[in-house]
């Protein structure tokens, strides 16, 4: 496992970038990279070596979201530079998106397949990006794949610090914000694995890159009755901010509480 770890490193596919259905010529950057040199409103995703992209409706949903919401009240994140007139119509943004993932997601498997065992199998991480442009109303959408890495939070669970406070325009999921949080890294103190946002010092948000949810007993009278597993289930809650204390409506938050 340990050599086929290594040979993926030494021969991990390039990462692939699509503009509008067009493979790009050049080697991309990094998806991290990418995402801070631009602005946008963008959505990640996984997908499996067969190109099977998880839960890609609600990604989809929230990206043409994200843009029109951009567009109305932050147009500077998308690129524009003013609100459109009217609202902004996501319809011609769909097509173009579920046409450049197409392409993309084609293209990453081809190269991941010329390189044998090593990356056949491996999942990728796809980054699909709405940004001010020359297409679908203005807009250009761009899709990044790479060989999806599996963030590591520690092994006996995340270190969290809080280390700054909630984000503008939260209820979209742009691509400023990867630039915008290197501030609060600068204050990661040693061994902290996530940094927590909140508004007020006491009720907490999210993280900079993950939602945040707390696992707690509920209040209740105090009872002598015996703990079972039916009643042991109805003495715990999850919690999570909502969507009003200003966070973003993250795919696996609306996963977890439906």
């Amino acid at each position: 496992k340990k050599r086929g770890i290594s040979s993926a490193k030494a021969m991990s596919p390039p990462a692939v970038l699509v503009s509008n259905g067009a493979v790009s010529p050049h080697a991309p950057p990094s998806a991290a990279a990418f995402l801070e040199s631009t602005p946008g409103a963008y959505t990640t995703a996984r997908a499996s070596s067969t190109g099977l992209i998880f839960w890609w409706p609600r990604h989809l949903l929230r990206l043409t979201d994200s843009a029109r919401l951009l567009a109305q009240s932050h147009p500077h994140l998308l690129g524009l530079p003013a609100p459109p007139p009217g609202t902004l119509s996501t319809a011609p943004i769909e097509p173009l998106v579920n046409q450049s993932v197409r392409v993309g997601v084609h293209e990453m498997r081809s190269r991941m397949l010329a390189l044998g065992e090593c990356c056949s199998g491996e999942d990728m991480a796809l980054t699909a990006l709405v940004r001010a442009g020359g297409a679908a109303d203005g807009l250009e959408v761009c899709v990044h794949l790479g060989v999806y890495v599996p963030p590591v939070f520690g092994d006996a669970g995340a270190r969290l610090v809080v280390a700054g406070s909630g984000r503008e325009a939260a209820a979209a999921k742009y691509a400023p914000w990867a630039r915008m949080r290197k501030s609060m890294e600068k204050m990661r103190p040693p061994g902290a694995t996530e940094l927590l946002l909140t508004n007020d010092g006491d009720h907490l948000l999210e993280g900079s890159v993950t939602n945040f949810f707390v696992v707690c007993r509920k209040e209740e009278r105090q009872s002598n009755e015996p703990l079972s597993v039916q009643t042991m289930a109805n003495k715990f809650e999850v919690q999570t901010a909502p969507l009003s204390d200003g966070v973003l409506p993250g795919i696996m938050r609306q996963i977890v509480i439906e």
